[in-house]
């Protein structure tokens, strides 16, 4: 597996990857505001973000983003999770930053043990007015 920079190439299958990821981690959200924001994700947002990409034999398994030193979204593909990808795209971010942030749903505890494993700590909590859900913001920092 390799770790990349993305490329406009990749847009289609990351835009694929997020939703099926979110939909499944998120599921006390209704799947159609996920598909409502499908084309923010591919014209908006990974036109703008820093974003890796996890590629294995030419297929794409996930991503991470960020916005300076926030991360916006780490996804991977449903069937590839557990298998180390998200981390090995997170320590990619490490190596070049010295402070992330990230915010995830409360709900979403396999999200925060997550983050938890790989040195994030809790921050502060706040309501996403979009969802009225509880969003956890955690912060990793370099010693």
């Amino acid at each position: 597996m390799i770790i990349r920079k993305f490329k406009n190439a990749d847009t289609e299958k990351l835009v694929e990857i997020w939703y099926n990821a979110s939909i499944i981690a998120h599921s006390f959200i209704p799947k159609e505001m996920w598909a409502s924001h499908k084309d923010d994700l591919e014209k908006k947002y990974l036109p703008t973000a820093e974003t890796w990409v996890a590629e294995e034999n030419g297929e794409l398994l996930g991503f991470i983003s960020l916005l300076g030193n926030y991360i916006g979204g780490l996804f991977v593909s449903p069937t590839k999770q557990g298998k180390g990808i998200g981390t090995k795209l997170i320590e990619q971010t490490k190596l070049f930053k010295k402070q992330l942030t990230v915010g995830i749903y409360s709900k979403n505890e396999e999200a925060r043990r997550f983050y938890e494993k790989n040195g994030f700590i809790y921050l502060d909590d706040e309501v996403q007015s979009e969802t009225g859900e509880i969003v956890i913001n955690m912060i990793f920092e370099k010693k």
